[in-house]
């Protein structure tokens, strides 16, 4: 078992499973604060993703000084079918955790979904965190009820509620007004990986599968599902014949519907190429080499209205031009990139970059790349850590 690390706090988040999560919080290696990473999954998940049962046992790991992480995979159905239950070796792997890492540490518990309202009932931390990344209900619509229910009771009881989107901490203030003064805005951090030494003011060498395509390059990375607006791609393509519109993610399957015909309609355009998934850490590459960088998200989606678009401090990171839907959450950088308003100011907004040659936007790609410096994850949950009670 690790040696332990005195600290005033000890932090245990639950969970760090999406990249974000897990991109902000490993940043942290507070003198101050011991932090435990959790990420949980269930047995189909863990299967999906290419774990196989012979490694779902894993051990404590510490991958800094003050920096511990725990993967879990638990019975299907743990967090929602029988919480109370699924929650107890979570409990038991904080208790073990603290014990022997953070023995001094008061406790506070990071809640990333309301239903970590059960662990705490069984933790009993010191003062807990609602730490909100989406509309939790579009995750789970067959349960929308209870997740709303478990969401406002989790800001009412936390010292602490943040929001990655200004739009859901708006709403979330709205709901439960008498939190109003401990709900705060805390968008995405710009992963320090990312980070070079200054900006792209123009396309970086590409990778070989995106240097075999013609020029100039417009890029999209990111799951490719019903939230991107794609009769709006289909438009860029057609209107942009030279131009190669440059995909990468998984192609989504839920919910269906019409927008899985818009899809093959878009991914059929001759210039149009998916490149499938690719690791994180290679996504940086792929930022930085495209002309320009694409935000195609549907405007009238329910999700993208109290999203925080992760691609947004990805992009921004990399320096290079962004041209992007007027979704709440872009539209507050719309000093730092181009936020278009419908579909054909995007095609304008995106034609005039390329005619601009590839050192397009040098200035603000300077300020941009700036502001992903200021706003790295590191320097992020810094903020977060400087905002929790004592």
């Amino acid at each position: 078992m690790p040696s332990s690390t005195t600290g005033r706090r000890a932090l245990a988040v639950a969970d760090a499973n999406w990249f974000t999560t897990e991109n902000l919080f490993r940043e942290l290696d507070h003198d101050g604060t011991a932090t435990l990473l959790l990420k949980c999954s269930d047995y189909y998940n863990a299967w999906q993703r290419g774990d196989r049962p012979f490694s779902w046992g894993r051990a404590l790991t510490r991958r800094a000084p003050n920096l511990w992480q725990r993967e879990m995979v638990l019975p299907s159905g743990w967090m929602k079918r029988f919480p109370s239950l699924g929650m107890r070796p979570i409990r038991r792997s904080i208790d073990r955790w603290r014990e022997s890492c953070a023995p001094e540490g008061s406790l506070t518990l990071v809640m990333t979904y309301p239903y970590y309202l059960y662990l705490r009932d069984q933790v009993r931390p010191d003062r807990t965190v609602y730490f909100n990344i989406d509309d939790y209900s579009q995750y789970w619509p067959r349960c929308a009820d209870r997740v709303n229910a478990l969401e406002l009771q989790a800001v009412r009881e936390s010292e602490l509620t943040v929001c990655v989107s200004r739009a859901r901490a708006d709403q979330l203030r709205a709901a439960v007004p008498e939190a109003a003064g401990r709900i705060r805005h805390l968008p995405h951090g710009a992963p320090s990986s990312s980070l070079g030494p200054g900006p792209h003011l123009v396309p970086a060498p590409p990778p070989d599968d995106l240097a075999c395509l013609p020029g100039p390059r417009l890029g999209y990375v990111g799951s490719l599902e019903d939230r991107i607006d794609w009769d709006l791609l289909t438009t860029l393509a057609d209107s942009l014949p030279n131009a190669s519109i440059v995909l990468i993610g998984k192609l989504g399957t839920t919910p269906a519907g019409a927008w899985q015909t818009a899809r093959a309609r878009c991914l059929d355009r001759p210039n149009v190429y998916w490149l499938n998934w690719r690791p994180q850490d290679a996504i940086g590459r792929y930022n930085a080499a495209f002309d320009v960088c694409l935000i195609p998200y549907r405007v009238d989606h329910p999700f993208n209205q109290v999203s925080c678009p992760t691609k947004i401090m990805d992009y921004m990171a990399s320096g290079r031009p962004i041209v992007s839907t007027a979704v709440p959450e872009c539209q507050l950088y719309d000093a730092l990139f181009d936020v278009a308003a419908d579909t054909d100011t995007f095609v304008a907004m995106t034609r005039s970059l390329i005619a601009a040659g590839p050192d397009a936007d040098a200035e603000r790609s300077e300020k941009r790349f700036a502001w992903a410096c200021d706003n790295s994850c590191r320097r992020v949950v810094e903020r977060f850590v400087s905002w929790l009670p004592d």
